[in-house]
């Protein structure tokens, strides 16, 4: 598996950590591939990846590698697109023969990379990704430790019906109009029609847009005062500028990694973030007990609380441990075959993660079946996400209504 080490394709990053144990270090290396955004529009999402996966590798090294050998992982940039993703995973399947692939990509990328890893009979383990309809597609080499579009949207109505107990709800949807953000919105459509709530206005974007005021002003003018925002983090600061500038300040209910990234009081005003009480439904939190051996790595090394997308493949990269470990502790040879039964045997406690996951352990068709969701909002004068739902893990209680 060396030869992965090589950068075959595209932008390849070796994520090499140091060891101090001299047997690890004379030990064979385990070198896995993984993909992610390192450039063009959402690149924050890979390069935050790419952050994580470093701590991560430091981290299992540090507590003795694989079976006694050293992890590494080399990732790929995809730049986010589709036709990148498709070169990138034929090289990877059909041509380096990799045994498993990581995946640290967004939700139309992993749908390319998903389709070849079927075709090409490969693991591929999505920590990223909130796609539920990928689950959908009957793949049996697709796997997901992530959350999904579905208990996304289930996560938002509920703290939604929490609002309407504090007064009259009118609410509206804001998104971007890629698979990732208007799956998980059509999913809060349709669970929002079967508990008779009426949307005052659905306003669709492109992520490539820089002039969100069209989309904002129409949210504004109909008279919504919760607005459901599903988005990115460029297109989120251009939204909230947008908003600041109409003086339009509605209670923000945000989907995806926009809302809730750690670097948004950097970018738009913390008043305002206050004012709008932005939150976001997410699957890590920097407050979060569990978590605190990555947060404080990952502080003292960026000088900055670790972003949601930073956590996922620090998570994902454990889940590739516990898989190539029970392989090998099997006797077996890291084959893809062998590695995805090792996979649909994986049943991850709750407490040696770092999310609000109860487990992880995937059903028959990749889903992990114990991933669960928070919400975080920004309190403190704008300045720190705080947990606050659901109540059994909230560290304090949301910002009411009014």
């Amino acid at each position: 598996m060396n030869k992965f080490l090589k950068a075959a394709f595209g932008l390849a990053v070796a994520i090499v950590p140091l060891t101090n144990s001299p047997a690890l270090a004379q030990a064979e290396d385990i070198v896995i591939p993984a993909i992610a955004a390192m450039s063009g529009s959402v690149a924050v999402t890979g390069q935050d990846a790419q952050k994580g996966i470093a701590v991560a590798l430091e981290h299992i090294n540090a507590d003795g590698g694989i079976a006694g050998r050293p992890l590494k992982i080399q990732l790929y940039d995809t730049q986010g697109n589709p036709g990148v993703v498709r070169q990138v995973m034929e090289r990877l399947t059909r041509l380096e023969r990799a045994p498993v692939i990581l995946g640290c990509e967004v939700s139309a990328g992993t749908s390319a990379a998903a389709q070849f890893a079927e075709q090409a009979r490969v693991p591929y383990l999505n920590s990223s990704a909130v796609s539920a309809e990928l689950l959908e597609r009957g793949y049996k080499w697709y796997f997901s430790d992530q959350i999904t579009a579905d208990s996304e949207a289930a996560t938002v109505v509920a703290f939604l019906e929490h609002l309407m107990t504090q007064g009259d709800v009118v609410p509206a949807l804001l998104y971007e109009d890629s698979p990732r953000g208007a799956g998980t919105i059509e999913r809060i459509e349709v669970l929002l029609e079967d508990q008779g709530i009426e949307i005052a206005a659905s306003a669709p974007y492109s992520r490539s847009d820089r002039n969100l005021l069209p989309p904002v002003k129409r949210v504004q003018t109909s008279g919504a005062n919760v607005v459901i925002w599903a988005g990115y983090t460029e297109d989120v600061v251009t939204g909230l500028q947008a908003m600041q500038q109409l003086d339009f300040k509605p209670y923000i209910i945000g989907i995806g990694g926009g809302p809730g990234d750690v670097r948004i009081p950097q970018l738009v005003d913390k008043g305002f973030i206050e004012e709008v009480n932005l939150s976001t439904v997410d699957y890590f939190n920097p407050d979060m007990e569990r978590a605190q051996r990555f947060v404080n790595a990952y502080e003292e090394k960026h000088d900055i609380v670790p972003s949601s997308y930073a956590s996922m493949c620090y998570r994902g990269a454990y889940t590739l441990k516990a898989a190539l470990e029970k392989t090998l502790e099997a006797g077996q040879d890291l084959t893809a075959e062998n590695l995805r039964a090792a996979i649909l045997e994986l049943d991850i406690p709750g407490e040696q993660l770092i999310s609000p996951f109860s487990r992880i352990k995937f059903d028959e068709d990749g889903r992990n079946i114990g991933s669960q969701n928070l919400i975080a909002q920004w309190k403190d004068g704008g300045t720190k996400k705080v947990t606050v739902w659901p109540p059994e893990v909230a560290v304090e209680d949301p910002n009411p209504l009014n």
